[in-house]
C-alpha cells in the first residue's frame, strides 16, 4: 500500500508539471537571474557585407549595470521581428520583421546552452508566416501559437514540437481569423489574448485555443474571438504580456509615434476578473513627458515573486525600465539608448519563486 501511494504521488507530480500553464522554469535549472533578449529590425545596412546584429542581450536586466552584453548575436531572421522565450523550449523563437522590401516567411529557433550562448538551430517555413506579430507557447501540448496578421491571410497557426522542426515542417493546425488587425500574444488557461489594433483597440479573447479541432482533410478551421475586451481611447496597441502568477496584464499603446511622452503602458491588475467583460479599464497607465515613451512596441514583466521591473522596447531607439508599481508621468528607472531599432522583447527570469507550488 505504501509503495502504491508513493508511485501515485509521483504520477500526480508528473501530471502537475505537464499541465500547469504557470510553470516558467524547468527542474534542476533554478538560478536567480533576469536576462533580457532584444530583437532589432535592421537588415542589410552595411555597405561591406557585415551582418546586422538582430539579437542583443542584457545579461542581468535587474542590476544597476543596465547595459548590453559585449557581443550581440545574428540569427537567420532577415531583420528581427517578434522574439519569444520559454525555458522549457531552451531556445529563443525569432521571427523576421518583414517589410515590403524584405520578405521572409520563416520562423527561426535559436538554441541557448547552459552558458547562455546562442546557436542557430532549426527553422520552420509557411506561406502564412509573412507577418508574424505574436508568439506564445503551451507547454502541456508542446505547441507554439503563431499570430500572423496579413490581411485575408491572417490567422493563428499551431506548430507542434517547435524546437524539433525543420524547414519543410508546416503548422499542424491552421486557424484563419479573417482580416483581424492583430498584434502580440499571451496564453493562459486555454485562452489566447491578442491585441486589437486601430482606433477602437482592445484585447481579442480566443477560447479553447489549445484543444480546438480542425478539418482532418487540410488541418484548417475558421476561428473568431469569443469576445473583444474594448479599451477606451486605445489607438495603436502592440506588445502584450500576461503575468499569470501576479495576475497582471500589460500592453503598449501609442498615438503618432513621434511625440515624446505620448506612448503609454496600460496595466490591468487582477486581469482575470475582467476577462468576461465587454470593456476593460486600465488600473494604471504609465505615460507623460517624463516617461520618454514615444513608440513603445513591446513590454515584458519580471514574474518572480520579488520581481521589481517592467521593460519596454521603444522604436525611438531606447530600452526603458520602470518599476512594476509605477503609474502616471514617472521617469524610467533606466533609459538605455540602442544602436538599432528595437522591436521585440523576451525576458527570462528565474528563482525559487518561479518553481511550481504543491
Amino acid at each position: 500500500m505504501i509503495r502504491y501511494c508513493f508511485f501515485a504521488l509521483l504520477l500526480a507530480t508528473a501530471c502537475f508539471l505537464a499541465c500547469s500553464d504557470d510553470i516558467i522554469t524547468p527542474e534542476n535549472e533554478v538560478r536567480d537571474f533576469s536576462r533580457l533578449y532584444i530583437s532589432f529590425e535592421e537588415y542589410g545596412t552595411s555597405s561591406v557585407g557585415i551582418p546586422d546584429i538582430n539579437i542583443r542581450i542584457i545579461g542581468r536586466a535587474d542590476s544597476v549595470d543596465f547595459d548590453f552584453d559585449e557581443t550581440g548575436y545574428v540569427s537567420q531572421a532577415r531583420g528581427g521581428g517578434v522574439i519569444y522565450f520559454n525555458p522549457f523550449l531552451q531556445a529563443v523563437m525569432h521571427a523576421s520583421y518583414n517589410t515590403t522590401e524584405q520578405r521572409d516567411s520563416a520562423l527561426y529557433v535559436v538554441n541557448i546552452n547552459n552558458q547562455a550562448i546562442l546557436n542557430n538551430s532549426a527553422s520552420m517555413s509557411s506561406p502564412f508566416f509573412k507577418k508574424i506579430r505574436g508568439l506564445t507557447y503551451h507547454r502541456a501540448s508542446d505547441a507554439l501559437f503563431v499570430v500572423n496578421s496579413d490581411g485575408n491571410r491572417s490567422g493563428i497557426f499551431v506548430v507542434n514540437r517547435p524546437t524539433s522542426v525543420d524547414a519543410t515542417r508546416k503548422p499542424f493546425k491552421q486557424f484563419f481569423t479573417g482580416d483581424l488587425p492583430m498584434w502580440g500574444a499571451a496564453y493562459s488557461a486555454n485562452r489566447l489574448f491578442v491585441s486589437k489594433q486601430g482606433e477602437n483597440g482592445g484585447i481579442y479573447v480566443f477560447e479553447d485555443i489549445a484543444t480546438r479541432g480542425v478539418n482532418t482533410a487540410d488541418s484548417t478551421a475558421n476561428i473568431s474571438p469569443a469576445r473583444t475586451l474594448a479599451i477606451e481611447d486605445a489607438r495603436n496597441l502592440h506588445g502584450i504580456f500576461y503575468d499569470t502568477l501576479h495576475n497582471v496584464l500589460a500592453v503598449t499603446d501609442y498615438t503618432d509615434g513621434q511625440t515624446v511622452g505620448t506612448g503609454r503602458i496600460l496595466i490591468f491588475d487582477s486581469f482575470s476578473t475582467m476577462i468576461s467583460n465587454q470593456q476593460i479599464t486600465p488600473t494604471r497607465i504609465i505615460t507623460g513627458p517624463a516617461t520618454m515613451l514615444t513608440q513603445p512596441v513591446d513590454v515584458a514583466l519580471d514574474t518572480r515573486e520579488n520581481g521589481q521591473y517592467l521593460y519596454v522596447a521603444d522604436r525611438s531607439r531606447r530600452i526603458l525600465r520602470f518599476r512594476l508599481s509605477d503609474n502616471g508621468n514617472v521617469e524610467p528607472e533606466q533609459n538605455l539608448p540602442t544602436p538599432g531599432t528595437p522591436v521585440g522583447l523576451a525576458l527570462d527570469t528565474r528563482d525559487d519563486s518561479t518553481l511550481p507550488r504543491f
